[in-house]
């Protein structure tokens, strides 16, 4: 009997999973801003496309290939202008560490840009590497308030 009891808290135990929660934590928001500063960096000054295409993951690329990214890229440099400044508006970071842990930040820019201003979102995870990674990348631009 006392055997049952061991190997019922056992099977107990191993199914259980312990993690540790952190939500809007200033020190993550600062690791996924070093990500999009590189990308917006390269923007206005480098130009180096596998740069630009390494501060991206699979999951993004797994919706959008790298053809689509530099459409979009090239898109919005021409017809709405170069970043000349960016501003962080809205951040939310959830981290997760133990049995099931995950990374995920999203990030808001007001973007000034040489003719318009847009609202560019950045949504990123952690890979399995450790590395904070691009997952989604938004471009919106207000036509009515130009």
């Amino acid at each position: 009997m006392k055997k049952i009891y061991l190997i019922l808290i056992s099977f107990l135990l191993i199914s259980c999973s312990f993690n540790q929660t952190f939500s809007n934590r200033e020190e993550d928001k600062k690791d996924a801003e070093e990500i999009s500063q590189k990308f917006f960096w390269e923007l206005k000054y480098g130009g180096n496309l596998d740069t630009i295409y390494n501060l991206f993951g699979d999951k993004f690329f797994e919706v959008t290939d790298k053809e689509k990214l530099l459409q979009i890229i090239n898109t919005t440099q021409n017809d709405i202008g170069r970043v000349e400044e960016y501003d962080l508006v809205k951040w939310e970071t959830l981290i997760i560490k133990g049995s099931n842990a995950k990374s995920e930040y999203l990030l808001v820019y007001n973007v000034k840009r040489g003719m318009a201003k847009t609202e560019e979102t950045f949504s990123m995870e952690k890979d399995k590497n450790g590395d904070i990674k691009i997952v989604g990348y938004r471009v919106n631009q207000d036509l009515l308030n130009k």
